[in-house]
């Protein structure tokens, strides 16, 4: 315990030296903390979102799978559909327990203080594969014009069951002017849903123009060690199609996810090593200017390891509360930085970014970041700790 005292005492006789060096590890494992934070936090809600679609194959028109994921996900206009005569051929594929045909459109904020409105095209069938769905209020469609909302947009629109809601936006040669009953209100989802527009199938086709199209097909299979296999046939069925598991969605957009943490944590390294670099320089002049007091110290009876022990001790406590520092930083600014990193990825068009928190405090990321800080800090305070005992006790008292 009185090797920690002296430590603490040493570091506070240099505050301005100590809380650059502080500062420097703090920044470091703020930035580590928070990459890997959203990296577990990303995976774990996008596998939320794909859970929530209740199925385990997905079928889109012939295009990127990536950006096909993104707005069936999160909604969208889409510009490629597919033929509605597709849903039936999908239905014969021996294996599958249950599919059901999705048309989405969209009409986008055109100013700020508006909101983007999604609106899926949906039937019985999708309700099915929707076993999270419950009702705040009402129900199932009660009519053509009726139409379903999300927690979300019952709240910022104000509506409630029975209200009208009026939909118009002008389209080139064809003007989507339609009202419709709000029969149900779903309970809060978590999930996108809680944000879209809700109608059946042959009434979205209808006012948005898009009579006989799909633009996504959801898939159960009975045997989920089949998945592959009903892939395959289905593959072979739907040439103009693309056809992929949800499994295979998640794998390949955590590893686009990993490369980009590759390149970041390549950042985030060069900064680790300039706070090494920061706490062995602060260190090494710590040595040199207390040249004389570790003389005095030796002759008075301090072994080499007792001088190796308070300079290596000194390292570790200013790394160690840099590293305390930095998650709390983390923490702190983690609204901030999460909005940024969606907005990145939100811009690529490509992947998915899963709604809610992403970037949380967990304690298995707590443990690694401040065993790096503690790492560092071992082995930053090596040489300088080396240097220090090594000192002769003659030469350093007569040391001007």
């Amino acid at each position: 315990m009185i090797w920690l005292t002296l430590a603490l005492k040493n570091i506070i006789r240099r505050p301005t030296r100590s809380a650059l060096t502080v500062s420097g590890v703090a920044v470091a494992i703020a930035i580590l903390f928070s990459l890997m934070a959203f990296q577990r936090g990303y995976e774990s809600g996008l596998r939320e979102d794909l859970n929530a679609l209740g199925a385990h194959i997905m079928i889109v028109p012939k295009g990127c799978p990536y950006e096909a994921s993104t707005i069936v996900l999160h909604g969208g206009k889409w510009p490629r559909y597919m033929e509605e005569r597709y849903l039936q051929e999908v239905k014969d594929v021996p294996g599958i327990e249950q599919s059901a045909g999705i048309i989405m459109d969209a009409i986008v904020a055109r100013t700020k203080t508006e909101r983007n409105r999604i609106f899926l095209g949906v039937d019985e069938d999708f309700l099915k594969l929707r076993r999270n769905w419950r009702f705040e209020d009402g129900g199932w469609f009660e009519r053509p014009d009726s139409i379903i909302i999300g927690s979300s947009v019952a709240e910022s629109e104000e509506l409630k069951v029975g209200d009208k809601y009026h939909v118009h936006e002008k389209r080139g040669n064809f003007t989507v002017d339609a009202s419709f009953i709000v029969s149900g209100i779903l309970e809060p989802t978590n999930t996108q849903d809680d944000g879209f527009y809700f109608m059946p199938t042959k009434t979205l086709q209808k006012e948005f123009n898009l009579q006989d199209k799909l633009v996504v097909i959801l898939v159960k299979v009975k045997d989920v060690t089949k998945v592959d296999e009903v892939t395959s046939a289905l593959r072979e069925r739907e040439a103009s199609m693309n056809v992929f598991p949800l499994t295979e969605l998640l794998n390949t957009m955590g590893r686009m996810i990993g490369n980009t943490k590759v390149f970041v944590m390549a950042i985030v390294l060069v900064a680790i090593a300039i706070g090494a670099v920061g706490v062995l320089n602060t260190i090494l002049m710590t040595v040199f200017e207390r040249t004389k007091e570790i003389g005095m110290m030796k002759a008075v009876g301090a072994s080499r390891l007792d001088i190796f022990r308070l300079i290596w001790l000194e390292t570790l406590v200013m790394c160690t509360v840099g590293g305390l520092l930095g998650v709390g930083l983390s923490v702190l600014t983690s609204r901030g930085v999460e909005a940024f990193i969606k907005g990145v990825l939100s811009g690529t068009g490509l992947i998915s970014v899963p709604k809610g928190t992403l970037i949380a405090f967990s304690a298995d990321v707590f443990i690694v970041s401040m065993a790096l800080s503690i790492v560092l800090g071992l082995a930053a305070g090596a040489y300088p700790a080396w240097r220090a005992s090594s000192i002769k006790p003659i030469e350093a008292i007569r040391a001007e």
